[in-house]
This record gives C-alpha cells, structure tokens and sequence, in this order.
C-alpha cells in the first residue's frame, strides 16, 4: 500500500488478483464479509466493510478513467431469480400431444406457456457484463504481488504497522519468517495463534507458491544422544542413534578411503568413531555431534554433495564465512527432531564464540581422522583458523554480583520466613560466592568430600574434564555448610554422613537433586530478591540474567578485589592455565599495570 500523507492519511492497497476474486465472488452473491475474510485477510466485521468499498472505489475509479460505462456495477451483489424449472421442447411436445406440428409453432406455444422472465434475465444480463469488466479490469490493472513488495501494499493499515515494526518490512521477509516455523508472531503486539493463522493464509492468498520450508532431510530417523550411551567418563559405547543421525546421503564404502586403523565405512561412521574416543561426556558428545550434522548438511548443500575427504582449503574457508552469516533457511525456531518439517540446523545467527568452537571441533576433527588414516590430508592446517576477538565484547564486564547486590539478595532472604528452600538458597549463595564451584561441581559432592587438614578444611573436587582437584573451604563456606547442614537435621560436617549430598531436596535431606532444579531454585530467588530491591535501575537491568554460574564469577571477581593471587584463584577454581583466569578476570593485571605506570609517568 502507498501512504498518503495529510491530516486525514490512510493506506490505498494496490490491486492484486486477490482484490478481483474478491470482487467477482460478491458478483456472484456470496456473502461480503465471508469474501472479504477469505480473499483480503479481514478479521473483523466493519473492517470488511471499510475493506470492500475501498476495493470497490479503486476499481471503479480505474474503469471510470477508461470510460467504461458499466463502472457502476463494480461491487454490486446480482442475485439471480431462481425460476420453476421449464420443460424442454421435446418435453413439451410429449405433455401435449403435439407430435406432428410444425418445429416453429411448437416453439411459439411453449413460449406463450413459459414467457420469459423480464426482470431475472436482465440480472443475467447485468451478472455476465459484470464477470466480462472484471475480467478485462484485472488483466489490465492486477498486480502480481512479489516478494521484495514492502507488507503495506497488501495487507491492512494496523497489521502492516505491526509488521514493519518487528522487522518484516516485505512480503519475502514475511514469509521467511511464516515458513520459519515456531512462534513467529510473539514480536507482534496483540497478535495471536488465530490472527497469525489469518496472515498466513492470506500470503499465500498473495504468493500462492508460498509453502512448507524445505526439510533438512536425514534419510534415517534420528533420535537424540541419551546418557546410556556413555557408561563412564572413559568407557563409550556405541551410539547407533548418532550414526542415524550424521548418514547425510549416505556414502557407500567404495566413497570413502581405507583405513587400517577404523572399522568405518562412511563419513558418519568415521565421526560416530571420532566421539566414541574423544568425547568425555555427554554433553560434550552432544556438541561433537551438533557441529559435525551441520558440517555434512553444509558439504551436501552448499558444496555439492562433497564428502570430507574430498573437502580443500576453499571449503574451509568458505564454511567459516558461512558461520559468520547464517542464511534465513538455515536457521528455524520450530521445536522439532532432525529430519522432520520445520526442523533447521542453527537457531539463529552464531556468536563470535560460538563460530570460534565450530571451527576447533571441526579442526580436531580432521586432525583426528588423518591420524586415523581415514584422510590423506588436513585441509584446515593451512589456512587461518584464528577469528580474533569479538569487537563488541567488553572485556571488563563482569557476569557477578556486585557487593551491594549480594547485600540486597541476603537481607531478602533473611526477610523471608523459614523454609527449607530459603535456607538453602542462603547456603548456596554464601557458599559458592567463597569457594567458587561449577554447577556441576556443587551437584556432585558429597560430605565425605570433606577433610580436616592440618591447613584447614579442604574439599576434593571432582571437575571439568573429570579432573579432579582440592579447592580450600574458607571460614565463611564452613560456616554456611554447617548452618544448612543443622537446618537439615545432619547434625556438624564432622559427624554427618560421608553419603549424604552436598545439596538436597527439600523434601528429602539425603536426596541430591539434578541440574534443571538448582537453575530454576537459584534464578527464581534472585529474580524476586532482585524485584523487591532497592538497587539502581541500570543494576537492575543487568542482573535479570543472573543465574547459578554468575556466582562462580562472583567467587573470581571478589577474590581479584581482594588482591588474592591469581595462580591461588586459578588452582581453585580449576582452570587448565592461568592465563584462562587473566582472559576472565583481568582486573588484577590491569590494576597493577596502571599502578606501575604511574609511579613512572605520575
């Protein structure tokens, strides 16, 4: 549509074939505002109205300027007169034993027996020249409506507003967000599963080719990694789902290389191969699998159906440009398994992180596979695999709670009245914040982690890379143990039992409790502490994404305040090197080179 400007603008829609099969169905006596839902997308019934008579002035107003004189009858419903049915001439002549007479005279009488009907033949007449102008108008005057068509051409005022505001600005970008899949419509204001049923259908009313997105198709059904597939941190067994899902077209052994040193067959069975050894746990098997499916999927469409080993250094540079920018078709919000309709390999476009790991997985990958005599060469070792830094990280924003936070969050709790859940949340809070554990860390312990040493109170840990270490339980850590432990009726940590975990249920003191509980435990609490506090707006803002992890930075970033050293800081914390606590917490670095700077340049 074209807005005209003035005090009193309004959108005029530009006629498309829709508008004349909307027309053309009122002609024939259907009911308007039925014709107006099906044909022009109205929801409402003034709508309709204001709908109907604007088609019918534009069309009038386009068959006046060609001095047609039957413009008049554009828009008018022409119901025919039904009539009693007429016996044929042969009928005729059979009821009246008129065999014998003349054709013509037959004729004559069975017109003066069934005179015709003035009034519904001039109907007749006036329906045909309607059909025969909207005929000729819409071959003159229909535009076909195209994809890079900005959505105020087609669509009515108040819904155009509300798509170009969420960005779908054109019928393409409408589209490709309809053909996306999942709620698509949430970022419309006012627009449910119904009114988004009703834009729709009235695109492909628009753009009748407008169909089903294209299946990212994995011949065999694919069922997601379970955690039987791993029976120990170092014993993997194999996972027939994964090779159902990677068998992306389905290379036959006469494809692939030899190798003395894999039992494979194809490139799916090589990577099934490469997680069973490499991967240490499940999650990680599951992001092995992640980045290898869209690695095939994008050797079979975008490089023409190569299989890994026939991938070169233009292939791997190509796949890190695609990375960087995900094609619309390639990425879906519909909740759907690998293989089915409306499934799509990413869920939007990548980080700057996110592309970097895809780029190590996928690298080790290969240098895996060559050690295994699986491929010749390595095509990734020759190009440049570093993406460099993320220009809109900021490096000293911190995920962690500030002092004044953790403040506001333990006077709500201290608020609340005594429940099991409070008081472990207030454990949880201080302990953490002192020690310094990963989610997983902290699932897993048990008391009898817990040893008096001739140093203090220590615990072993059993960490990332199932490594394990000893992390030093602080004075305040002790103290909140001890507190939460009496709350659960286990007495002190000396004399409680060793198999009781760390964290419990609340209904349950010996019970441990999984991931997904301690998530929503913990972001519940800090949600409604940080609601009900007092803290600046902006504070606000930014800690509406806190959750469990943001403690482990809160133990980091308060440790560097504290001038704790960093390789201290790093041992508990577990990091594989020091430079990964710098490339975190960097303040401490920076501190000192600010210090040191001026005492020589004041």
């Amino acid at each position: 549509m074209t807005k005209i400007s003035g005090p009193s603008a309004r959108y005029v829609p530009r006629l498309g074939p829709h508008h004349f099969a909307h027309l053309r169905a009122v002609a024939e006596g259907l009911d308007t505002l039925e014709c107006a839902r099906r044909f022009l997308g109205i929801e409402h019934g003034h709508q309709a109205k204001t709908a109907h008579l604007q088609t019918v002035d534009a069309v009038r107003a386009i068959a006046r300027r060609r001095s047609e004189s039957a413009w008049r009858l554009i828009g008018l419903a022409i119901r025919l007169q039904t009539l009693p049915a007429q016996p044929s001439l042969d009928e005729f002549m059979a009821e009246r034993d008129l065999d014998g007479w003349r054709e013509d005279e037959v004729r004559q009488m069975h017109a003066e027996a069934y005179p015709p009907d003035a009034k519904a033949t001039r109907r007749a007449r006036l329906r045909q020249r309607q059909l025969e102008l909207l005929a000729r108008l819409q071959q003159l005057a229909a535009q076909t409506p195209l994809e890079s068509d900005w959505v105020t051409g087609w669509f009515d005022p108040a819904t155009a507003a509300k798509l170009i505001t969420a960005g779908m600005t054109t019928l393409g970008e409408l589209k490709l967000n309809i053909t996306t899949g999942g709620c698509w419509y949430r970022v419309l204001p006012a627009v449910g599963r119904a009114k988004a049923a009703r834009i729709a259908s009235h695109l492909t009313t628009l753009l009748p080719e407008t169909g089903e997105r294209a299946v990212f198709v994995l011949p065999v059904s694919s069922a997601p990694l379970r955690a039987s597939v791993f029976s120990s941190a170092t014993t993997v067994t194999r996972p027939s789902a994964l090779r159902d899902e990677l068998r992306v077209g389905n290379p036959s052994a006469a494809d692939s290389p030899a190798s003395a040193l894999l039992q494979v067959e194809n490139d799916a069975q090589a990577i099934e191969a490469w997680i069973t050894a490499r991967a240490g746990s499940v999650a990680t098997a599951r992001v092995y699998q992640r980045e290898a499916t869209r690695l095939l999927l994008w050797l079979e469409r975008e490089a023409g159906g190569k299989r890994l080993r026939q991938m070169n250094v233009a292939d791997c540079t190509g796949f890190m440009a695609f990375l960087q920018h995900i094609p619309p078709a390639w990425i879906s919000r519909a909740r759907a398994a690998p293989g089915e309709q409306g499934w799509a390999p990413f869920r939007g476009p990548l980080s700057h992180q996110s592309q970097k790991q895809a780029v190590i997985i996928n690298a080790s990958l290969f240098a895996w596979l060559q050690a295994a005599q699986y491929l010749s060469a390595n095509p990734w070792l020759l190009i440049n695999q570093k993406t460099g830094d993320d220009r809109e990280r900021k490096m000293l924003d911190t995920k962690a709670l500030s002092e004044d936070a953790s403040e506001a969050i333990l006077r709500f709790i201290d608020a609340q009245p005594p429940s099991a859940s409070c008081e472990r949340m207030r454990f949880i809070l201080r302990f953490v914040e002192s020690v310094g554990l990963r989610s997983a860390e902290l699932l897993s312990a048990t008391l009898g982690d817990f040893q008096l040493e001739n140093e203090g109170w220590v615990m072993q840990v059993h960490g990332k890379g199932a490594k394990n270490r000893i992390a030093a339980v602080p004075g305040q850590a002790l103290t909140a143990l001890q507190d939460y432990l009496t709350t659960r009726g286990l007495g002190r940590l000396e004399t409680a039992p060793p198999a009781a975990p760390l964290l419990a249920s609340t209904l349950d003191p010996l019970a441990p409790i999984g991931y997904q509980a301690l998530y929503e435990h913990v972001k519940g609490w800090l949600t409604k502490a940080i609601r009900a506090s007092s803290l600046p707006q902006k504070e606000c803002d930014r800690l509406r994404s806190a959750s469990t992890h943001w403690l482990r930075h809160t133990f980091g970033t308060r440790a560097i305040a504290r001038e704790v050293p960093l390789d201290v800081i790093q041992a508990q914390m577990g990091h594989a090197s020091i430079q990964t606590t710098t490339a975190i917490y960097g303040r401490a670095p920076i501190r000192r080179r600010v210090d040191e700077l001026a005492k020589a340049f004041g």
